[in-house]
């Protein structure tokens, strides 16, 4: 029994019109790029998910999603389709599932990636042939996941021109429901990325952060650096060549990714800081999402973009999507105290809490 997998990129980026909306921040509000492309304490649910789908012996996996992928170095082996608008990507799929029937594949997994999921991928195929069904759908305790067990002749015979993704009515009796057992986050706003955050730190799910345990709680990725007179304090991540300035504080389940920069006095507390953001000089940023000028106040609930590059701003190079990390890389110079964060002028330690900033009256 040959098992491929075809992964969908569900999530798209911010749309520019919905910044600053006093309502709940989904996940196209909170992230500007495909959050399944984005690495979430030095992974990202991509990499995670087809690790996954390799250890269980699947052989075959095509990634279908907008510009993000050109990111993914050829090496991973991945079929990689590029569909710049949401709405083809289905249609792409359809056609990669048929296409997979024809190299002898006998059962596919479709994945709408959007969710984070910890299956067990062997029991899940299990329990789809020992029902005898074509179709097999996974759901857990708040309802059906996007993601698809089925027989490869059947989508190319039976259910060709079928809609996808697949929808209850369209087949009788189908798809077959199949309980997931273990951790489900459907990462559907900023608050539920903060949770995963958390989980991952207090070992409630699979996820371990990348790079060296350095002290208990405190992992630090490759490259990154930190001033000597900065104060890490555990649980926090700091990612793949992230800077800490002077004075800087790091504290409380927080979590900076790939090539983040923290100013000169600035704290960070229970706070997710995605790629290649740039936070300026004595301000204070909790209980928050930010990614590159993009801002989530999980308090008061609010998502907004910040036009101020001295408080916030991003540093993504143009494009944004450039190779994973490289061997040959430079190592930073451990002897320097000083950090170069590219801008020339920062705000004063007297400018405060950030979100008084940002919300003042």
């Amino acid at each position: 029994m040959r098992v491929s997998a075809v992964l969908v990129l569900n999530d798209r980026p911010l749309s520019a019109e919905s910044i600053g909306k006093f309502a709940s921040p989904k996940r196209d509000e909170f992230c500007r790029r495909s959050l399944s492309c984005v690495e979430i304490l030095g992974q990202s649910l991509l990499d995670r998910t087809v690790a996954r789908l390799r250890d269980a012996g699947v052989q075959a996996i095509s990634v279908i999603g907008g510009t993000d992928l050109s990111s993914l170095p050829s090496y991973r082996g991945l079929e990689i389709t590029i569909a710049h608008r949401p709405t083809d990507r289905w249609s792409a799929a359809q056609r990669t599932v048929i296409s997979h029937r024809a190299k002898g594949y006998d059962i596919v997994l479709m994945v709408g990636l959007g969710a984070y999921m910890e299956m067990n991928v062997a029991e899940v195929v299990r329990f789809h042939r020992a029902h005898g069904k074509p179709l097999t759908q996974l759901e857990d305790n708040q309802g059906s996941l996007d993601f698809w067990v089925v027989d490869s002749t059947w989508f190319s015979t039976a259910a060709n021109g079928c809609t996808l993704p697949f929808r209850y009515g369209e087949f009788p009796g189908l798809p077959v429901a199949c309980r997931v057992s273990g951790y489900v986050n459907r990462l559907q706003e900023a608050r539920d990325l903060r949770r995963l955050v958390l989980d991952a730190f207090l070992s409630r799910c699979e996820i371990t952060p990348r790079g060296r345990e350095v002290r208990p709680g405190i992992w630090i990725d490759d490259a990154a650096r930190v001033h000597k007179s900065a104060r890490l304090v555990a649980p926090l991540y700091l990612g793949y060549s992230t800077k800490i300035g002077p004075s800087a504080v790091i504290t409380r389940f927080s979590n900076l990714e790939r090539r983040c920069q923290v100013g000169a006095g600035t704290v960070v507390e229970s706070a997710t800081i995605l790629p290649y953001t740039v936070l300026g000089s004595g301000l204070e940023v909790s209980g928050a999402v930010v990614d590159g000028n993009r801002f989530v106040d999980l308090e008061r609930n609010i998502a907004l973009q910040v036009e101020d590059p001295r408080l916030i701003r991003d540093a993504t190079p143009s494009p944004w999507f450039i190779p994973a990390r490289r061997g040959s890389e430079s190592q930073p110079n451990r002897g320097s105290e000083g950090l170069d964060y590219g801008y020339s002028q920062y705000l004063s330690r007297a400018a405060g809490r950030l979100s008084e900033v940002l919300f003042k009256g």
